[in-house]
């Protein structure tokens, strides 16, 4: 999913009026009949109209803003969970003394 206010170069909080400025401005700079038909400037102007399409309307901005933030709820779920994990496996670890045994042994060695 393209974060349409990163490609508008828009804040989250920015106004309809913002939005719509920061649109045509992008969508001049990159528009492909000023540029000869270079792929990167057609490819770019494609993804400002795409993300403008998404929060221009309220409605739409509104499902957006809420697709966003359940997405970005469900990767620190995920974060949270691998951290877990990493730390249980590092305790599991611990509390078996393979760790403490091979401390030891790399310790031992430079005394």
């Amino acid at each position: 999913m393209i974060d349409a206010y990163q490609v508008l170069t828009v804040d989250r909080t920015a106004k309809n009026q913002q939005i719509k400025v920061a649109f045509r401005t992008l969508a001049m700079a990159c528009h492909p009949d000023l540029h000869g038909g270079d792929k990167r400037a057609e490819q770019r102007f494609k993804e400002v109209c795409s993300a403008y399409a998404l929060v221009r309307d309220p409605e739409r901005r509104a499902r957006y803003d809420k697709a966003c933030e359940q997405a970005r709820r469900r990767a620190l779920r995920r974060q949270w969970s691998a951290m877990a994990t990493m730390a249980a496996s590092f305790v599991a670890t611990l509390g078996s003394g393979s760790l403490v045994g091979v401390w030891l042994g790399l310790h031992g060695q430079l005394w």
